[in-house]
């Protein structure tokens, strides 16, 4: 038996089984109860579909929420960082002013005391 109920059989299958059920349901069911009964099913398929939307909504805004937060820190971060490797080249910008007039004193006294 399962080697004849594949999804290929069901996809070409499901036409007939809808219309039948469609068929046998309003065959068998009066339509005082039918209908309603209809309706109330669709009002839930539609109520579930738009809880799921907000839902996924909810999800959304919570995430843009966490990606504003963690983009203040990022940014107290990376000023941090700037401040950081600022202070950094002016020390290498200082030392390297040290030493060009270090060798500068030591070339002039080089020639000074070669003289």
């Amino acid at each position: 038996m399962p080697i004849f109920f594949t999804q290929e059989n069901l996809v070409l299958a499901f036409p007939l089984i809808a219309v039948c059920s469609t068929y046998a349901f309003f065959k068998f069911i009066p339509l005082q109860i039918g209908l309603p009964l209809v309706g109330t099913i669709s009002l839930l398929i539609q109520a579930r579909a738009k809880f799921i939307a907000s839902r996924s909504t909810d999800e959304h805004i919570d995430k843009t929420i966490v990606q504003e937060l963690v983009s203040d820190e990022d940014a107290l971060f990376a000023k941090q960082e700037a401040k950081a490797s600022k202070k950094q080249r002016k020390a290498d910008q200082r030392r390297m002013e040290r030493l060009k007039a270090e060798k500068k004193k030591s070339s002039e006294w080089g020639k000074g005391s070669g003289g």
